[in-house]
């Protein structure tokens, strides 16, 4: 395993060669993700419930397509339909991703 900041990778993981996964770059991200946590925390919310609440505020989005690994998942992002960000929270959250750094680099989180 490789050590890429705080979580460990397989050598062969497309990540442990990857620039957006060491560096300043990525230590800012995951303190984005951090304050993102916060945030949702705060508002009763989890991180998942945010990111599709805030989706979904956008008024050119009508749906959010999510994925899901397990039951809970799905319960987790169903229960975001209920979750409405105001003004505050969505400056926010811009607030916070203006700290981040953009994942452009060629992987599978980027096509």
């Amino acid at each position: 395993m490789t050590n890429i900041g705080a979580s460990n990778v397989a050598a062969d993981d497309w990540r442990a060669t990857s620039p957006v996964f060491v560096g300043e770059g990525y230590r800012r991200n995951l303190a984005a993700v951090r304050a993102l946590e916060k945030l949702a925390a705060d508002r009763g919310i989890t991180i998942s419930q945010l990111a599709i609440a805030w989706t979904l505020a956008n008024p050119a989005v009508h749906v959010a397509i999510v994925g899901a690994r397990q039951a809970r998942h799905v319960e987790d992002s169903l229960a975001a339909a209920d979750v409405t960000l105001n003004a505050a929270d969505l400056a926010d959250v811009d607030t916070i991703m203006a700290t981040a750094v953009a994942a452009t680099d060629p992987s599978p989180e980027s096509v």
